[in-house]
């Protein structure tokens, strides 16, 4: 990316968009996501060259969490090889499995688990909410997140998530497995009927499949699959970041996810990039992050990088911000 703007050009520019947002109000809060596939290996053989670590047997965790960096999404494994704490793993590194000691076969599918798509007679299999029966026990962790950066909210939903707290979202996106092959996930305390989170049996994917959890929590629930064979499943996080009360989070290039600088964009920034506008950057300020364009690192400051700003600046610089559903998420 090629500036031909002059100096004083990119100044005026600037002058010109800040007079064009709007005032925004003390402090707000904006939805943020990141998407991730998971990689089901359900009796497939071993190893997958794709997915060369294969995650069997012992505690594991879907990791969840925003840190001051951005988001740390893992495959946490306490694993035999993890030297005594959990081994973090990268999603598309991890091959999720479901070993023989997951498989079922029942004669009558009991009443309220119609849900998993199971048929009587036919096999499935069960990833389970307790360790120690020697299948994989899979479950969602947000342990580490940045408490201090969260707004508390209410997701409204009467599965466990219908009050205030720093909430994660986990939304499924979509299943890409065998053929006539279903997915769940639900937990059960072998009294109550079960709380399903996630199936695709009947409706397919809608807006009720979705599993939430508060920050610094650890729960788990059971994986179900009706066929055996690989699986890749998409899911949506989400988290609710607080905006400072000068504007909010610097930007994150494009497929990074890591925020620069000290979390926060405000005139300063603003300032330093007209400063450098079109030279090469040169970060020695603390508060300032790298205007750079992240396809060509030695390109100068420039529209591009302006751009990206206003857009964080834009994305809660205005009251009354909202999630995709309408829910107002201010604190």
């Amino acid at each position: 990316m090629k500036s031909q703007y002059p100096s004083q050009c990119g100044i005026a520019l600037l002058c010109l968009l800040t007079a064009a947002l709007p005032a925004r109000a003390q402090g707000h809060c904006a939805k943020v996501s990141t998407d991730v596939t998971l990689y089901f290996g359900i009796e497939t053989d071993q190893p997958d060259p794709n997915h060369p670590i294969t995650v069997d047997l012992y505690h594991t965790d879907f990791e969840v969490s925003f840190r001051p960096t951005g988001w740390d999404v893992a495959i946490s494994y306490d694993g035999p090889n993890a030297g005594g704490h959990s081994l973090d793993i990268r999603p598309e590194d991890a091959l999720l499995y479901g070993n023989a000691r997951s498989r079922w076969v029942l004669s009558s599918i009991p009443k309220g688990y119609e849900f998993i798509g199971a048929k009587p007679g036919k096999p499935f299999w069960v990833l389970p909410q307790n360790a120690g029966t020697g299948a994989l026990a899979l479950g969602f962790a947000a342990e580490r997140a940045d408490t201090g950066r969260l707004c508390r909210w209410n997701p409204h939903d009467s599965r466990g998530a219908a009050d205030l707290d720093l909430w994660f979202e986990v939304r499924l996106l979509d299943v890409h497995g065998p053929a006539d092959a279903n997915f769940a996930v639900w937990q059960a305390d072998g009294i109550h009927p079960p709380v399903v989170f996630m199936s695709t049996h009947d409706a397919g994917i809608t807006a009720r499949d979705v599993f939430y959890l508060s920050a610094g929590s650890h729960v788990h629930a059971n994986w179900g699959f009706t066929q055996p064979g690989s699986y890749a499943i998409d899911f949506r996080v989400s988290t609710v970041l607080h905006c400072d009360d000068w504007l909010t989070a610097d930007w994150a290039p494009p497929g990074d996810g890591t925020y620069y600088g000290d979390g926060r964009v405000d005139f300063q920034d603003f300032a330093w990039m007209a400063a450098h506008w079109p030279q090469m950057p040169h970060v020695d300020d603390p508060d300032t992050f790298m205007f750079i364009d992240p396809e060509d690192p030695t390109d100068p400051v420039g529209p591009d990088e302006l751009t990206a700003l206003a857009e964080q600046w834009l994305e809660c610089g205005y009251p009354g911000c909202e999630d995709d559903d309408g829910q107002d998420l201010n604190p």
